[in-house]
């Protein structure tokens, strides 16, 4: 893992059509994202993998593929220099109060006590493509 953060609060559907929403949800993700973020290391230049987890309270309605596009363009251009650097994605979304967490990331444990809703992203260098296990060089 190269980064992680985490973004309290309910995320932004793609599909708001409040503009200043939209922008404030996005200016959120990004003081979140920055917050901790080393000078020296950022922003990143190469490949890149984005993990990211909606943790919400009880059931929800947000689609978890509506809320990628805004916590991506909070990244930019701090922790990475522009989104087409991005390879994989990722995404979840679990209950606070569904159940039990085992192992969880340290940096989450405060979000997980309050048992509000919020957002854990991580940022992974990406899996080289001759790499990966289900796609090999071309003959």
């Amino acid at each position: 893992m190269i980064w992680e953060f985490v973004v309290p609060g309910i995320p932004l559907s793609v599909n708001s059509k409040d503009s200043k929403k939209k922008q404030r949800w996005i200016d959120h993700v990004r003081a979140c994202a920055i917050k901790l973020l080393p000078e020296d290391e950022f922003p990143l230049v190469g490949d890149v993998s984005v993990s990211v987890t909606y943790f919400h309270v009880g059931s929800t309605d947000v689609d978890i593929d509506n809320i990628l596009k805004r916590i991506i363009d909070g990244m930019y251009p701090e922790v990475m220099v522009d989104d087409a650097q991005i390879q994989d994605v990722s995404a979840s979304r679990r209950d606070v109060l569904g159940g039990s967490f085992r192992n969880p990331p340290s940096i989450i444990l405060p979000y997980l006590i309050t048992g509000e809703p919020f957002v854990y992203v991580t940022v992974y260098s990406a899996m080289p493509q001759e790499e990966l296990p289900w796609l090999g060089k071309m003959q």
